[in-house]
């Protein structure tokens, strides 16, 4: 992990106000990190298809990254494609992107989105014809490309149903 700051300099007050970069790699956090719990999800994302874990147990949805169901404990989970149906539950708009690519689309929202299986779900956050997004406002999955080249899942206020 890269951040522009030496650790001396971390040690005295750093003053953050004007954001510090964060990079691991080549690839900055908090967007496409497989990992073997996700790998079923990131292939459902190239077919342009949600999934979401669901156990075999009680039928709870579970966000992808989860390894066990939180409602009964059984490690029994199997992918399952969304309803692509959902609700604005918070969100946030972006003014300075965390990296050069990303600043070409600001700004932009991004949040969470309440899903019919029960999962919240972060991602962008798009509205069309007109629509404000807002909290509560139902939203609809769609896949878009971001700046980066990636198409990834969004959710959508307002537009075509």
């Amino acid at each position: 992990m890269n951040i522009e700051a030496s650790d001396e300099n971390m040690r005295a007050a750093a003053d953050w106000s004007a954001g510090r970069r964060v990079t691991v790699g080549d690839m900055f956090l908090g967007l496409y990190q497989p990992s073997p719990e996700t790998t079923e999800y990131w292939h459902g994302i190239e077919r342009r298809e949600l999934l979401f874990k669901h156990c075999r147990q009680c039928g709870a949805a579970h966000h992808p990254r989860r390894m066990l169901c939180s409602r009964c404990n059984s490690m029994d989970l199997a992918w399952r494609p969304a309803s692509g149906q959902g609700e604005v539950y918070s969100f946030s708009e972006v003014h300075r992107a965390p990296t050069p690519a990303f600043q070409a689309g600001a700004p932009y929202t991004v949040g969470l989105v309440h899903t019919a299986e029960g999962v919240y779900f972060f991602c962008r956050i798009v509205a069309e014809g007109g629509a404000a997004i807002r909290i509560g406002a139902s939203a609809r999955l769609d896949f878009r490309p971001l700046e980066n080249g990636l198409v990834l899942p969004v959710f959508v206020v307002g537009g075509q149903a």
